[in-house]
């Protein structure tokens, strides 16, 4: 039956109460009698009203069940405190009934009348609030360096005192550096001799680099003489070509004085046949003309005629004359004609000569231009010896670097080493415990630092949200950095900075991220490891209602408030409560501005009970008829009973509201 009463309460039904369950609430002697009977000392004090029994086991049999008072005592206190925890169990049921009865018919009566609460109530207003969220955060040190020696040797100075302010590049610690010095001028002087090397080395290479030089000077020449003995050979093979024309115009001309020759020769003949028969006409017409000059003399011609034959006579004679003269030119002209052959000829032959000098000259030519080229494959071979020796030289001149730079290395090396025995401090920072002096041996492959410093300014809290959060964040943060709050024990005033950081991945184990804030530290108050509490707030959520955080209670269906009505009753109101920030509580649903939410006496409220709202001297005298009751509802309506009356909270932007009962 219990189970079946549970079971409708969480349904939100009230459960069913039997007639035998009414008629025990006719019989308070008994139960006051059975109460009566329990030691103080072991059950608290409960209400006057009685538990509802179940249907299933009369009253009477209950009733009977129970032991009386003398039997109980002589059992002992532990059948008693069975008993107690029973009664007790019971009652808290009927509370817990009481707080989840939707009807008001259901309520508490006692006597057959409604029972008056007297409460205090406070009026849901607008405001604006900031959207914030709220978690305990720890203080860390922006950054932590523990300073450690990177050189062997013994302390020789120690140059600040343990909890020091220290910046960075300060002096902290000073090592014998003897050693590190011996090490740098060894390093030196090997660095030197290497630089010596180099310089020798770049002197080879510019002697070398002139012996290339003068080879390519040399081929350059040669190549010219090549060109110039082709050229020769050029103009020789054209003296040769010259020389062979000339030969053959001048054969031509001894076959043309050839042929002048032989004409010449019957141009004599032809005069000796002319010569021939004029000398025959010639002797023919003397013999006429002294024939006739006979005949003249004789009278027998006239010497007309006679004088016509002595003419002729003369002209043959006369002719004869020309013939032997043209016959003595005819001759001369052919011995002229034999001459200019013999000369020809004397002209082909030199000719010829000339052809075979020119083809001497030619290969002549030949052989000089052989000798040239052999002498450029001189110079090429020369040129490759001397850049071989330039590559070499390069050679040494890199290797001679190449030991510089090991050994400027090195001697870097032993200058860093002889740096690390002058130990400055790395950050900005406290300094704190120092844990050498001055004499003390240090090493470096030792894990024990000389000093730890923590940079505490700026410096950083970090703290955890749920990861239901995140979008929110992520959504603010776009539009610029987010404002941090914290406060600790003994100083409530909030220290502002700004979140820099959230963290890539949510902790499975926690379903948590992180956000680490940046603060102002300058005047100390933090310290790394310090516990504080944080606020983050994202926006603000304009025309938000409100209500006291009092008025909020939390019941097996979530939670929840009691409105106040107009009639003096109460409604069981769910509301879904938003942030809580100084004493109030934002309300995203279930309550309008306006309405009246109880702040005090709940815990004898159920849906529909009367009230009686309490005026402040109502409150303040009940507050001192409470005094030294831990009850922290009392304590409570005190504090709102206090502002019960007043037109604001004590930051002048909430509004409280107080009635009467009229």
């Amino acid at each position: 039956m219990i189970e079946e009463i549970i079971s409708d309460s969480r349904n939100g039904t009230r459960p069913k109460v039997s007639d035998e369950n009414l008629k025990l609430n006719d019989q308070p002697t008994q139960n006051f009698e059975i109460v009566d009977k329990i030691p103080n000392d072991t059950v608290p004090e409960v209400a006057l009203e009685s538990p509802s029994l179940p249907e299933s086991e009369p009253t009477n049999n209950i009733l009977a069940k129970e032991p009386k008072p003398q039997k109980v005592l002589a059992k002992g206190r532990i059948a008693m405190f069975l008993l107690g925890l029973l009664l007790l169990g019971g009652l808290g049921f009927l509370v817990w009934q009481r707080a989840i009865a939707p009807k008001p018919e259901k309520a508490s009566r006692r006597g057959g009348k409604m029972q008056i609460t007297p409460v205090l109530v406070a009026t849901a207003t607008k405001k604006t609030v900031p959207i914030q969220l709220q978690a305990i955060g720890t203080v860390q040190s922006g950054a932590t360096v523990s300073v450690t020696a990177q050189a062997s040797g013994r302390v020789t100075g120690v140059y600040f005192k343990k909890g020091q302010e220290v910046k960075k590049g300060q002096l902290l610690f000073s090592i014998d550096d003897r050693s590190q010095n011996a090490s740098i001028q060894q390093a030196q002087g090997i660095v030197a001799k290497d630089r010596a090397q180099v310089q020798q080395a770049t002197a080879n290479l510019a002697k070398d680099r002139g012996i290339v030089e003068q080879a390519r000077a040399t081929l350059d020449k040669d190549r010219g003489i090549v060109e110039q003995a082709r050229a020769t050979l050029q103009k020789d093979l054209g003296v040769v070509e010259q020389a062979k024309m000339t030969l053959a115009k001048d054969k031509g001309v001894v076959e043309q004085a050839k042929m002048t020759l032989e004409k010449d020769l019957g141009a004599v003949k032809q005069a000796m046949a002319t010569l021939s028969k004029d000398r025959a006409q010639a002797e023919y017409a003397e013999a006429q003309s002294q024939r006739y000059a006979e005949l003249y003399k004789q009278g027998v011609i006239s010497q007309d005629q006679a004088q016509q034959y002595a003419t002729s006579s003369r002209a043959a004679a006369a002719t004869v004359e020309l013939d032997k003269q043209a016959i003595a030119n005819a001759e001369t002209a052919v011995k002229s004609d034999r001459i200019g052959i013999t000369n020809a000829e004397s002209v082909v032959k030199g000719d010829s000569v000339a052809i075979a000098n020119a083809e001497t000259a030619v290969k002549s030519d030949l052989v000089g231009i052989e000798n040239a080229q052999t002498a450029v494959k001189s110079d090429l071979v020369g040129i490759d010896n001397a850049r071989a020796v330039v590559d070499g030289d390069r050679s040494a001149i890199e290797g001679a670097q190449a030991s510089v730079s090991a050994d400027g290395g090195s001697l870097q090396n032993a200058q860093v080493q002889s740096s690390y025995t002058k130990v400055f401090a790395p950050i900005d920072g406290r300094a704190g415990n120092i844990l050498v002096t001055e004499g003390n041996v240090v090493q470096p492959s030792t894990d024990k630092p000389l000093v730890t410093i923590s940079k505490i300014n700026p410096i950083q809290v970090a703290f955890s949200v749920p990861e239901s959060n995140l979008p929110d964040i992520q959504k603010y943060v776009e539009n610029g950095k987010l404002k941090v709050d914290v406060t600790f024990a003994g100083n409530n005033r909030p220290i502002s900075g700004t979140l820099s950081f959230v963290n890539n991945t949510v902790d499975n184990s926690t379903g948590s991220i992180q956000l680490i804030g940046d603060f102002n530290n300058a005047d100390g108050k933090l310290f790394p490891g310090q516990f504080v509490n944080t606020t983050l707030t994202l926006s603000q959520q304009p025309n938000a209602i409100v209500v006291p955080s009092q008025a909020v209670q939390t019941g097996p269906n979530g939670q929840f408030v009691f409105v106040a009505q107009d009639d003096d009753t109460v409604d069981n109101v769910p509301v879904v409560v938003g942030n809580t920030i100084g004493g109030l509580s934002v309300i995203k649903k279930g309550v309008d501005a306006g309405d009246d939410v109880v702040t005090d006496g709940q815990a004898n409220l159920v849906d529909g009970s009367k009230i009686r709202i309490k005026d402040a001297e109502d409150a303040k005298d009940n507050s001192d008829s409470s005094k030294g009751n831990n009850n922290s509802d009392t304590s409570k309506a005190k504090e709102t009973g206090a502002k019960s009356g007043s037109d604001s909270n004590s930051s002048g932007n909430k509004s409280w509201k107080s009635r009467k009962n009229p």
